[in-house]
């Protein structure tokens, strides 16, 4: 017997995958990563405050007059789930990234706040220069 019929050549290799389907691998496994597998809830409990809001409007209810506001919750809480995310994927550890993005959803919170509890801007608006004033003391110390 000749060589070749006792070891066959092997076979081709597989067609390389394609380029679109690996992306949309890698986009699907960097969001989960980012969400935890968390996100539907998140969404699911967006959709059920919604839904409360206008079921209460239609029945009657009066609701706050800058209720929109509410919508500010939506990015305030994707920014502190966020945080949290990398806080843990960082063995919980404070860090840059953590504290700005705690940071910009609590200021989402507060301006929600002052929208729906009508806050008169007017007399406290030193108040916001004061906050930023700790804010940059405090990064400077975090640094050292």
């Amino acid at each position: 017997m000749s060589d070749a019929t006792r070891n066959p050549p092997p076979p081709p290799p597989p067609p390389p995958p394609d380029w679109r389907e690996q992306r949309r691998e890698e986009r699907w496994a960097r969001r989960e990563e980012r969400w935890n597998g968390q996100g539907h809830w998140v969404f699911g409990a967006i959709l059920i405050l919604l839904g409360v809001i206008f079921l209460a409007n239609n029945l009657g209810y009066e609701l706050p007059r800058h209720w929109w506001a509410l919508f500010l919750l939506i990015p305030a809480a994707a920014s502190f789930f966020s945080s949290y995310s990398i806080y843990q994927r960082n063995g919980n550890v404070v860090t840059p990234a953590v504290r700005g993005g705690v940071l910009g959803g609590a200021i989402l919170v507060i301006l929600t706040g002052t929208f729906l509890f009508d806050f008169e801007w007017g007399k406290y608006w030193p108040v916001v220069l004061i906050l930023l004033g700790i804010a940059a003391i405090g990064t400077g110390m975090w640094r050292r």
